[in-house]
């Protein structure tokens, strides 16, 4: 007998839908025992809409797809009684993300083959049985494929069937960083029909192990590249059990691959409880301590993520125990790694800072392998299920603001990009923190400049400094290689000043020393050539209570002052002549422009009594400094 009841509640119309169901906006209840049928073979479709909602304690039978098109969860009072049940021959599930698919219990019966389509999301909270065939769709590029959570332990996942998790990977000709969601993978699922013994041996793990006997502050870094003779690319172990033969996928450990095409990787099984959902997961990492350069090269161990969905870093649930807080992660299009970190504690948790993308990488993509630093002996890292979220980006989006100081400073060369992050917080200190700092990881990219900031000579990409009430400024040394001759631009894509002021970006050489306000004019551009710098460029933050020039001395060359009305600029030396005078007011406008080509100076200003700034720039260095009109 089919039984359907439909709640008293309906407010809005259960709509034909060929031969299936649309509810645009009413609640559907599936009491214990009745029998809701969607039927019609293939036309047999529900699609959910309006804020629609299904109340189920019995089962439905479905025989076309499923859509989600409404923001709330289709299924209300969710528990883990309700039933499921897809037994058409092919039909697909479709919930967009960020919005999901919350199932109680899920079936695929034998001869229906159900797809998750790419870029929707579903968790199963009842026992999920695939008796046919289940696909977790990726699309043709390398846009957000499918997100399944399910039920953790060996009841979650039953059935005789045949689970697929599919991930597109564009490697053409570039490394790709993977892992695999389902136990007892072998690595020939990246094979390359071309290669001899049909396996591609460009297949790698991370041996943390590696001792690299320089010493961080004393190398060039223009060299940290294949081939040098030192670098962490050394540190990679081919993986590979005899000649020509693949070798199993542990869980929740990294892998690298290189291809020279792009790869549709089928990670499959025909046993479904082999898809990695335990409550948690503790790969083997380890701390070699090799030599002394302040653990530089130290305690890197590459993670995969196990589970067939994103992961949260900063779910409070993670075991991180002698671990920096910063999370690395390779991103293949760019040919950098993206940072983040979120090392504030409880005061400020939430705003963690992404470097190297446009958004926020604390989710880790399913099938991505991530790079993690252990700081210390006897380490500790326990992946749990309930960091596991359905997240909508295709990686690394959207980022919480600040309430610190920080700048976000970039350097751009034909289309090519790299990125450093400095701030400000009370707590920190000068050294180097696994709390708050991190480690700047080499890209090897030809062409790619690579910036970073220096603490105690050792680079960083992400440096925390402290500052107090008393903190009038902060100057930090930059460090930039030039992977090839031409224009560089420095830009703040991104800053926050509450205790500082005024941000400056400094270009020093012998020959002139050149300001420039970031808050103000956020690019500055100079043309090198290949190589490395370490001692040319500063970022200096001060407060409205420091004049620039009594940290840089340039009262010996020009004088700026004002008096009433005026201001006068006084050149003694022949070298600052002709240069341009831009005076801004304090909400950085840019209020008169001007040259000056003799000795003194006069200008008269029609503006109302405060603070200004008087920029003077020539072509051997630019003087700033702050006057009162009134």
């Amino acid at each position: 007998m089919k039984k359907l009841l439909l709640s008293l509640s309906l407010l809005f119309p259960l709509l034909s839908f060929a031969q299936g169901l649309y509810n645009n906006g009413a609640t559907i209840v599936v009491t214990t025992g009745a029998y809701l049928y969607v039927d019609g073979d293939a036309n047999g479709n529900y699609v959910n809409a309006a804020g629609g909602q299904i109340d189920i304690d019995g089962t439905m039978i479905l025989e076309g797809d499923f859509t989600n098109t409404s923001a709330n969860n289709v299924f209300k009072n969710v528990d883990a009684d309700g039933e499921v049940v897809f037994a058409g021959a092919t039909q697909t599930i479709t919930s967009a993300l960020p919005n999901y698919t919350n199932f109680e219990k899920v079936t695929i019966n034998s001869g229906s083959t159900t797809s998750l389509v790419a870029a929707s999301g579903m968790t199963t909270n009842g026992v999920f049985d695939i008796d046919g065939t289940f696909n977790v769709e990726t699309p043709a590029d390398e846009s957000i494929g499918g997100s399944l959570k399910t039920l953790t332990g060996a009841a979650g996942v039953t059935g005789t069937g045949t689970l697929n998790i599919n991930r597109f990977f564009k490697i053409n000709a570039r490394w790709q960083y993977i892992s695999s969601p389902i136990t007892g993978q072998q690595s020939d699922i990246f094979t390359e029909s071309t290669v001899s013994g049909n396996f591609n041996p460009n297949f790698y793990s991370y041996n943390e192990t590696y001792d690299e006997p320089v010493n961080p502050t004393d190398i060039n870094y223009s060299n940290y590249d294949y081939g040098s003779g030192y670098g962490f690319w050394q540190a990679w172990v081919q993986e590979q059990a005899a000649a020509g033969a693949p070798v199993a996928l542990a869980d929740a450990v990294g892998y690298i691959t290189y291809s020279e095409n792009n790869i549709t990787a089928n990670f499959t099984t025909n046993t479904p409880s082999d898809i990695n959902n335990a409550p948690s997961y503790s790969p083997a990492i380890t701390f070699t301590q090799n030599d002394g350069n302040g653990n530089f090269y130290d305690g890197w161990n590459l993670i995969g993520n196990p589970y067939q969905s994103a992961l949260d870093w900063d779910d409070a649930n993670w075991t991180k125990t002698n671990i920096s807080n910063t999370v690395y992660m390779w991103d293949g299009d760019a040919g950098n790694y993206v940072y983040y970190n979120n090392g504030f504690g409880d005061e400020l948790q939430g705003v963690g800072q992404t470097l190297n993308s446009d958004g926020n990488a604390r989710y880790i993509p399913a099938m991505q392998s991530f790079m993690i630093k252990v700081t210390a002996a006897a380490p500790a890292l326990t992946i749990p299920s309930q960091a596991r979220v359905h997240n909508s980006n295709q990686m690394y989006k959207g980022a919480d603001i600040p309430v610190f100081d920080f700048i976000k400073l970039q350097t751009e060369v034909n289309e090519q990009k790299d990125q450093t992050l400095i701030r400000f917080l009370e707590n920190s200190n000068e050294s180097i923190e696994d709390e708050y700092d991190a480690y700047k990881a080499f890209s090897t990219t030809p062409g790619l400049p690579q910036l970073y900031s220096l603490v105690e000579k050792v680079p960083v990409a992400i440096n925390t400094l402290p500052v107090d009430e008393y903190t009038e400024y902060k100057k930090v040394p930059l460090g930039i290689v030039a992977k090839q001759n031409g224009e560089y631009t420095f830009s703040a894509t991104d800053f926050y000043t509450n205790h500082f002021d005024k941000l400056y970006f400094i270009e020093q050489t012998a020959e002139k020393i050149i300001y420039t306000d970031l808050t103000i004019t956020p690019n500055y551009s100079v043309y090198l050539e290949e190589g490395e710098y370490k001692d040319r460029f500063y970022l200096l933050a001060v407060t409205n209570a420091v004049d620039i020039e009594d940290l840089t001395g340039n009262e010996s060359n020009v004088n700026i002052y004002s008096y009433g009305y005026k201001v006068f600029i006084s050149i003694p030396n022949s070298d600052f002549l002709n240069g341009t005078v831009d005076i801004y007011d304090a909400l950085g406008r840019n209020i008169f422009k001007n040259q000056a080509n003799s000795t003194f100076n006069e200008y008269e200003l029609n503006v109302a009594p405060g603070t200004y700034i008087v920029k003077y720039i020539t072509q051997a260095q630019t003087f700033i400094k702050k006057i009162s009109i009134n």
